[in-house]
């Protein structure tokens, strides 16, 4: 049944859509405002608009307070540096999405009912695996006590609902509107038996409860859509369905992410030299979008839907590459050409990175034995080193984590879509020219070179922690590792070639068989030495510059 409203939103009565008018005194209430897209929201908004009050859900941990939390957020992040002054419109709300009514205080709770116009709900559970139930809580029930909340503010004006634009990633072709789970039943009773059969099951990809999709974070962005359009016609929402976020393209800080998880993550543990390897197919689109064209998509999505040009047709806003999009391919190999110009500072080993999508048997088999042999193998030798020189070995479980992302993302880093993001081109269109500017959303200005770059130095500046001021120690650094690392792997291989060639020559063989098999081997040892050549004469330059600053 369809929750009704007695809602009488106030609108934009202009004719021509203006953010900053929207926006101008206007109190906003944040959800998510912890995670990398509302940290980005919530600086946008300070920098730009002239609000009156912004309120943020947040739920109190261990032994900080909401506004505490606050308080450190806002202190710690680069990107609010130059706001403190403006931290004073800033109120944390203690609350949280799965307790009852948000867990949100009588005072509190009536404070949001008279003063909010405008609603972002960003927060949500973005992991892909665990069970049912987490997802629904957060997800679902979430967006319902979110929802449910804004059914009694007063002075509501629109709400912004970040969903993803792969809820529907059993489609390839993914158009801008709802699209419900089943066909067959009606949205209660369907909610009622997934909570009834499924919800202390930890579902995997292949699961008949998915639909189809490859985990339960993807089905209940789906059943969040599902659920508004089902219960709260009657509200002023707009859903926005971002694609894969990646590192800031201009704004605040281009490069800039704090948030390890997906594609930076495995961005950062190539550039450490702790994987070597990444599932993906290297022909795939990769629909990465900025963080900064996805926060500006958020902010026009609510001003638009606030104002009298609002059609019903452009509820839906895909916030994604289309066109534009680069391949996997494209990225990692981008990316990792840096890695003389900035390598991290805490790198492991030597950068090597292999593609692969893991679709035939011959890909399997290589993974497998690539995953042995250049994963685990180094783990248990740097774990060893870490127990001989009393340090806690890591290694071993921080593999462990990566294949477990690996396999996770590897329905989405394997496949592509066609995603049709036309609403937000056209609404764009609506905006004055400085405002474009402003709230920039266009996908076509990126510079694919400069945003490689920026994500490659964001990640070591933001996640591996290194300042620039350790870019030309790194540079040294790396250089020695990649001689010393590639050494030890011709001693390596020279041992096994010489043990393989012995048992061969003592049961089977006479030396003189060996002798072309020698010779390629020989090639292969001069080959790899000629590749740390230069590794080797920019060690011996930087010496030789060390000693004479010393003693001439």
């Amino acid at each position: 049944m369809s929750t009704t409203s007695t809602i009488t939103s106030t609108t934009t009565t202009t004719n021509e859509l203006s953010v900053l008018k929207c926006y101008h005194n206007q109190t906003i209430f944040i959800t998510g405002v912890t995670g990398f897209v509302g940290k980005v929201l919530l600086e946008k908004i300070l920098r730009q608009c002239s609000i009156e009050r912004i309120y943020v859900l947040i739920r109190n941990k261990y032994s900080e307070t909401s506004q505490q939390r606050l308080a450190k957020l806002l202190q710690s992040s680069p990107v609010f540096a130059l706001h403190q002054s403006k931290f004073d419109k800033i109120h944390a709300i203690n609350g949280d999405i799965t307790a009852k009514n948000l867990g949100i205080s009588i005072e509190d709770r009536q404070k949001l009912i008279n003063e909010v116009n405008i609603v972002f709900h960003s927060a949500a559970t973005i992991s892909f695996d665990g069970i049912l139930q987490k997802f629904i809580q957060q997800n679902i029930d979430g967006t319902d006590s979110i929802l449910r909340l804004c059914m009694e503010m007063k002075q509501l004006k629109s709400i912004v609902y970040v969903s993803t634009a792969y809820g529907n990633c059993h489609l390839k072709e993914i158009e801008e509107k709802i699209y419900p789970i089943v066909q067959h039943q009606d949205f209660e009773s369907y909610l009622n038996d997934l909570r009834l059969n499924y919800n202390d099951l930890s579902l995997k990809i292949g699961h008949e409860a998915l639909k189809n999709r490859p985990n339960p974070y993807t089905l209940s962005k789906s059943i969040a859509e599902w659920m508004i359009q089902e219960r709260y016609q009657s509200l002023p929402i707009i859903i926005c369905r971002p694609s894969i976020i990646g590192n800031a393209y201009e704004e605040p800080i281009p490069g800039w992410c704090d948030s390890p998880a997906g594609v930076a993550g495995a961005i950062l543990c190539t550039g450490l030299g702790i994987s070597r390897f990444v599932i993906m197919d290297a022909q795939a689109k990769a629909d990465i979008i900025p963080v900064d064209l996805v926060v500006n998509s958020l902010i026009i999505a609510g001003t638009y839907r606030c104002s009298t040009l609002f059609n019903n047709d452009k509820k839906i806003i895909n916030i994604t590459m289309g066109d534009q999009s680069i391949t996997w391919g494209k990225l990692f190999n981008e990316i990792s050409s840096f890695k003389y110009q900035i390598p991290p500072m805490k790198c492991v080993r030597n950068l090597s990175i292999h593609i692969n999508s893991s679709k035939t048997f011959r890909d399997r088999l290589f993974l497998q034995t690539k995953i042995i042999f250049s994963h685990y193998l180094f783990a248990y030798f740097f774990d060893l080193i870490c127990l001989i020189l009393a340090q806690k070995p890591i290694m071993i479980k921080l593999m462990d984590r990566i294949h477990k992302g690996f396999y996770l993302l590897e329905p989405f880093s394997c496949n592509q879509w066609i995603f049709y993001n036309n609403n937000i081109r056209e609404i764009r269109k609506l905006l004055p020219d400085n405002e474009q500017s402003l709230f920039n959303t266009n996908v076509d200005s990126i510079e694919w070179k400069k945003y490689f770059f920026d994500i490659a130095i964001g990640c070591r500046r933001y996640l591996a922690k290194d300042p620039d001021s350790t870019i030309e120690i790194a540079k040294r650094r790396y250089n020695r590792i990649e001689i010393i690392y590639k050494i030890i792997i011709l001693i390596f291989h020279s041992l096994l070639y010489w043990s393989f060639k012995s048992i061969m020559i003592n049961r089977f063989l006479s030396s003189s068989s060996f002798q072309i098999i020698d010779f390629f081997f020989i090639c292969y040892i001069v080959y790899h030495l000629y590749q740390i050549n230069g590794n080797i004469i920019k060690e011996f330059q930087s010496i030789t510059k060390h000693f004479s600053k010393c003693f001439l």
